[in-house]
């Protein structure tokens, strides 16, 4: 019990750890992962596959929950599924008799001669019997053959009420009953003593069957382990040891990739895209032209080691992305995840350098691991491949800070000027303040719209996001409101509306700096993925997904997968 609480207490630890991000990267999350995951099956006792399908199902499904924009991690919990599914399989494939689709050689006459023929001859001869599926031309000749040739054979992954025929079904219940009597009354261990008794099956009994043993001694009896475990710790120890290597596997690829008197162009900070330069650096000459990646201007520490290295670098703003392209022969850049459309999540900008080397027809390659590699589709309800930061990137907070402070007082003008009854005294309002900016004797008028003219503007980063609502300068807002609506008196609103800026909303929120982490990169502007296992097309990402991952794992969520079939 004391174990099993120190393994929980860890993994609530790792889902602390993931929600607060004091982990970056994927490379980072995903070892953090595979770690807790190998703990679980190595501590933890599973009767059979399927239990063991169901924990780390569950547990891989927590940690995804803890950092959703995380893909790398959902991505191990595929990986180690795909393992356990592979090892239930083969242990299978192994305990099935390699003499089942051959009868005994002390047969004779003609029914021996009949089993020996092949399938063919067995449909055409044997039409008293036929398959339990229906009948189809993909079925047509094997009318006839026995069902248990095609029937799956039984294992931890099947249920009982899915073994092959009815009469093999009941067979087996009662096998199992059998077994559970043998350890009932006295009549029935006698029974169970004379030989004519059926041995107790522990396969059987992990998949629920009945045992009559007295509570006390089934408690104290330690739950059968699954044999395939230890296969499963060694392939989560090789994948953990892929994951060590893998930065030396894509870098090692720069050669082949880059020649010389080139020009590549990248941006912002990628650590993958550094070490593939750095090692191309080694046997070729050429130059790397660098966007700065605002608004987190990580490209001038990408500048920066580059040009440490003995790189001969250029520093850019991302606004002249476009205009260098044109002198690119190869974009090379990092990416957050791999979609299975073939798609990428990049850092936020990279769809622009995309178009700029599609227009000019500039390959643009993409340097990521397999364990980026997600099944899901950028249209997928699971998918959160984006996140925002703080405004800090953008704008200094003092900035909003006065925004905010001139915004109640503008707010505190607009009520002040505002008559009682908006509908009977609008005109006379608007008559008797009509001189009041043009006398230049008001004190507080020119000089709030003077000190707040820098500040009040609404800002839109969408980062490609899409626009937002803007609104007018605090100038215009204090000059309205020392107007006192001349302009819009006719609406009742405060500030002008027709043939004016905008009508001004007074509630808080005027100043909007979102500022997206993330692009998507659609497939059809990349060129090549290089991955640790080479160069692949996006039009592959396909194969590989069949290759790393069992379909039945795409989702994680118990609300797809965890209903009852």
């Amino acid at each position: 019990m004391s174990e099993k609480k120190d393994i929980d207490e860890l993994l609530e630890e790792c889902c602390a750890v993931f929600r607060r991000r004091q982990i970056e990267g994927s490379l980072p999350c995903a070892k953090k992962t595979l770690d807790v995951l190998r703990l679980i099956v190595t501590n933890k006792r599973h009767s059979t596959a399927a239990a063991l399908i169901d924990e780390i199902r569950t547990v891989g499904y927590k940690m995804q929950t803890a950092r959703p924009v995380e893909l790398a991690i959902g991505n191990m919990v595929r990986r180690v599924l795909h393992i356990i599914r592979e090892e239930a399989k083969q242990e299978q494939y192994d305990e099935a008799k390699p003499g089942s689709f051959t009868q005994p050689a002390n047969q004779e006459g003609p029914e021996a001669a009949r089993n020996q023929t092949g399938l063919l001859s067995k449909a055409l001869n044997s039409t008293s019997r036929v398959m339990q599926r229906g009948l189809s031309l993909s079925n047509l000749l094997d009318v006839g053959i026995d069902p248990a040739l095609f029937a799956p054979v039984p294992s931890a992954l099947t249920p009982i009420a899915e073994v092959g025929t009815p009469a093999e079904r009941s067979e087996l219940m009662e096998r199992a009953a059998a077994a559970a009597g043998g350890a009932g009354g006295p009549g029935e261990r006698a029974g169970g003593h004379g030989g004519g008794g059926a041995e107790r099956d522990p396969e059987l009994e992990s998949q629920g069957g009945a045992s009559s043993k007295p509570q006390g001694k089934q408690n104290k009896k330690t739950p059968p382990n699954w044999k395939g475990k230890h296969e499963v710790i060694e392939s989560i120890n090789e994948l953990i040891d892929e994951l060590d290597h893998i930065q030396g596997s894509i870098t090692l690829q720069g050669v082949e990739h880059i020649h010389a008197n080139e020009v590549i162009l990248t941006m912002g900070m990628s650590d993958t895209t550094y070490l593939f330069l750095k090692e191309a650096s080694k046997k070729r000459e050429f130059q790397v032209v660098v966007a700065e990646g605002a608004p987190r201007f990580d490209g001038h520490l990408m500048a920066r080691k580059l040009a440490d290295a003995g790189i001969t670098t250029t520093l850019i703003a991302d606004s002249a992305v476009y205009a260098m392209m044109a002198r690119a022969n190869k974009v090379l850049v990092g990416a957050h995840a791999v979609l299975a459309n073939g798609g990428v999540v990049a850092p936020v900008g990279l769809h622009m350098v995309a178009l700029a080397a599609r227009r000019h027809s500039i390959p643009f390659v993409v340097l990521v691991g397999l364990h980026k590699l997600s099944p899901l589709f950028p249209t997928d309800p699971e998918l959160l491949y984006n996140e925002f930061k703080g405004p800090g990137d953008v704008i200094d907070f003092d900035v909003v800070a006065e925004a905010f402070a001139q915004q109640q007082q503008l707010a505190a003008a607009a009520a002040a000027t505002a008559p009682s009854d908006r509908d009977g005294a609008a005109g006379g309002a608007a008559g008797s303040s009509s001189s009041g900016p043009s006398a230049g004797n008001s004190s507080d008028g020119p000089a709030a719209a003077s000190s707040s003219s820098a500040s009040g503007i609404s800002l839109a980063l969408a980062g490609g996001a899409g626009a937002f609502s803007s609104s007018y300068s605090a100038a215009a807002a204090v000059a309205a409101a020392a107007a006192g609506g001349a302009g819009g008196a006719g609406s009742g609103a405060p500030f002008p509306t027709v043939g004016g800026p905008p009508r001004w909303d007074p509630l808080p929120g005027n100043l909007h700096v979102p500022t997206p982490l993330f692009d998507y990169v659609p497939p059809h502007l990349i060129s090549l993925f290089i991955t640790d296992m080479g160069g692949r097309m996006p039009s592959y990402v396909y194969r590989l997904l069949t290759e790393y991952y069992a379909r039945d794992d795409y989702f994680l969520s118990r609300e797809v997968f965890g209903k009852e079939r």
